[in-house]
């Protein structure tokens, strides 16, 4: 992939100063190959591409990377991507919460089946998923899984038992204690986009709109370019712009300062 931006962290000097052409990245890039760049990455949710568009836009077209003003950028960013729907908050600062690196287990309701092996075919035929699959598949409570993590991601895999297999549940759950001791804290899966695409103090930033100040990032680093992916090629490190993070002061207007 290309070039990327660069916020940067409000206590570096000003960079050199470049002769650029407005609408252009770090090494030429334009504000239309960074779009594409954040259009074909998978990792990105359509907030999350908001979100990185918005910062884009306002370094590489509304404001020159060499005089930004940085309130000036962050409220531009911030219009474009506009207030919620009760407008008591900018949408902007709500995706950059939910771009904090975590990890998501995906535990889904739906697909709480019962794993214990099926004894007798299922009435319902030799296609039915149960026979298939060789499962009691009977939906269980919400309560009655056992956890399995995944020895190279940490990762985890949920394992249902409906009331009539508890046994099988019971015996599940005393495998994967020791197992479950020795695994990885799981790679983050979701989040870490803004530090892929850009330069900044993100960690004093997520803790702001997090609310948490003690919040701390994975293990793995704060980027998802550093999250290790069995099976995907490791993204490799992106040129940046420069662009200065705003002061406690400002991080707290409200959406009505700048309507």
């Amino acid at each position: 992939m290309g070039a990327a931006l660069h916020l940067a962290h409000a206590e570096q000097p000003t960079p050199a100063s470049r002769n650029r052409t407005k609408g252009k990245g770090s090494g030429g890039e334009t504000f239309a190959d960074f779009a594409r760049q954040v259009y074909s990455d998978d990792r990105a949710t359509p907030k999350a591409r908001e979100l990185l568009l918005a910062f884009g836009y306002a370094t590489m077209v509304a404001h020159s990377e060499d005089d930004q003003d940085v309130h000036a950028v962050w409220v531009t960013a911030r219009r474009a991507m506009g207030v919620t729907r009760t407008g008591r908050e900018w949408r902007l600062d709500r995706a950059i919460a939910e771009d904090a690196p975590r990890y998501s287990s995906g535990k889904d309701r739906s697909r709480r089946v019962c794993a214990a092996p099926r004894l007798r075919p299922h009435p319902d035929g030799p296609d039915d998923f149960r026979n298939q699959q060789g499962i009691c598949g009977t939906l269980a409570d919400w309560e009655n899984y056992a956890l399995e993590k995944q020895a190279g991601t940490g990762w985890h895999r949920f394992h249902w038992f409906c009331k009539r297999h508890l046994d099988h549940l019971a015996r599940v759950r005393e495998q994967l204690r020791e197992p479950n001791t020795l695994a990885p804290e799981p790679v983050p899966n979701r989040g870490g986009l803004l530090a892929s695409y850009f330069d900044s103090d993100w960690l004093t930033t997520y803790r702001h709109r997090l609310g948490s100040p003690t919040w701390e990032p994975p293990v793995y680093g704060i980027s998802a370019d550093d999250w290790p992916t069995p099976g995907v090629e490791q993204i490799p490190p992106r040129a940046r712009l420069r662009l200065a993070a705003l002061d406690g002061t400002l991080l707290v207007e409200t959406p009505s300062s700048h309507r």
